[in-house]
């Protein structure tokens, strides 16, 4: 994965508060070589790679916004403010033109976003954008802030200003850090959208009360994927996934069914046990019959096609354990195509090695690195790209992706998908952040 730079060569500041002033220096921020503060001082008329900034309100920002950093994923749908001002480096604000960066957490790493921020009116104008995000490992993301932090403090002591705001909240953070309990607290809040302290006590006493028998896993799914849907915000919704009707059944495979890929990234572990699990059962290139999927999770094929899913369709879909083994299935899917996917999820989700095998499985449209493995087995195992690519015979035409989807009885979006990720089509891509901005 790549490294997160933050670097500060101190100035000269005439004015300003002054943590501000003493912190005043020409900041540059690095992915790697790719440098995302390159910018044109419109009054200078000069580029460079560094902007003449303030540390201290970006390491205030840094030490505020960690815990929703480091582990509330990026919601499903527009994000709000209280989402961006988290994320976006632009909340740092304190007066100064900050480049356009998003950092967005996965559940193992941070995914690093860039924008260039050309508005007519600002003195600076930042060149650089990235046309795909950049992966930072979570401790390597963790550990850059921690640097970067203890610099202004230690600019702030040399300046004889101890015992600044930052101060205090940076030590705050590193009491909490040091107990489990707390982090557990502190993690569990941003799940659910909220800085520190700032979740409403009802709220979080459900949510910690949920976590014995959902699991920390699972909540960590469905916690952000419930508090970012408009749901009822009180969790409410997972008493009602316990009353729904399901389908039981009893998976006839195992995690140890074959060996699992230890390293790579989710989708690559995902596709190798795709891959694996079909060479297990015999069929390494054939279209998978919904009743062969069935039979792997334990369900009868009869039972899922009378099931029907409940009037309001909920922002989580559940697998939860019963006895002796069996888990009692609550999709959200009401097509035969999309619920046919969302089983496949599902198995690989069981199938998936965890320390968690007790408690609940869930599927959501969040992009956390569990869903991204769900989405990548569920595609793999169902419509092998190898077998997909030999259908096609190099055509990728509407019609042709319309017939491969029914060959293999998914969707035509799992279809493309499948041709974007393995590189046969390319994306029309409309800009170069996970969402739409302000200009």
């Amino acid at each position: 994965m790549t490294e997160l730079h933050i670097n500060a060569k101190w100035m000269a500041a005439a004015s300003g508060e002054p943590e501000v002033r003493a912190t005043a220096a020409q900041i540059d921020i690095h992915i790697d070589r790719i440098c995302l503060t390159r910018n044109q001082d419109i009054w200078a008329e000069t580029v460079r790679d560094s902007a003449f900034l303030s540390a201290y309100p970006l390491a205030m920002w840094l030490a505020s916004s960690w815990w929703r950093l480091n582990h509330e994923p990026l919601p499903a749908q527009q994000p709000g403010f209280g989402w961006r001002s988290a994320h976006e480096l632009g909340a740092a604000n304190h007066g100064f033109v900050w480049p356009r960066v998003i950092f967005v957490p996965d559940g193992e790493a941070i995914h690093v976003w860039a924008g260039t921020s050309m508005t007519p009116e600002q003195s600076v104008q930042y060149l650089q954008a990235l046309e795909a995000p950049k992966l930072i490992s979570l401790p390597g993301f963790q550990q850059s802030v921690h640097r970067f932090v203890q610099s202004v403090l230690a600019r702030l002591d040399a300046k004889k200003l101890a015992g600044t705001n930052l101060a205090q909240l940076w030590a705050a953070l590193q009491e909490d850090l040091a107990d489990p309990e707390a982090v557990r607290l502190r993690k569990l809040e941003a799940e659910l959208g909220f800085d520190p302290e700032e979740c409403p006590e009802d709220l979080l006493n459900a949510a910690m009360q949920w976590r014995g028998q959902v699991g920390d896993q699972a909540l960590s799914e469905l916690a952000p994927a419930i508090a970012s849907s408009g749901a009822n915000p009180d969790l409410s919704i997972l008493g009602q996934l316990v009353n729904a009707d399901g389908i039981v059944g009893t998976p006839e495979v195992t995690p140890d069914s074959f060996q699992h890929l230890e390293h790579g990234a989710p989708w690559e572990q995902a596709v190798h046990d795709a891959q694996a699990l079909r060479r297990a059962i015999g069929n390494v290139s054939n279209p998978m019959t919904s009743e062969s999927l069935h039979t792997l999770l334990g369900l009868s094929t009869a039972a899922v096609s009378s099931w029907s899913a409940s009037t309001a369709r909920p922002p989580v879909a559940v697998a939860m354990p019963t006895h002796d083994h069996a888990l009692k299935f609550v999709p959200r899917r009401r097509s035969p195509i999309g619920q046919r996917f969302e089983l496949a999820r599902f198995l690989g989700e069981y199938l998936r090695p965890s320390s968690d095998k007790s408690h609940w499985l869930a599927s959501t449209d969040l992009k956390t690195s569990r869903q991204k493995y769900q989405r990548a087995f569920a595609a793999e195992f169902l419509c092998p790209i190898d077998s997909l690519t030999s259908s096609l015979n190099g055509d990728f035409s509407s019609d042709a992706i319309e017939e491969a989807a029914y060959q293999f009885e998914v969707s035509e979006q799992a279809v493309t998908s499948l041709l974007l990720n393995n590189g046969y089509i390319h994306r029309d891509w409309w800009g170069t952040l996970p969402y739409r901005t302000a200009a």
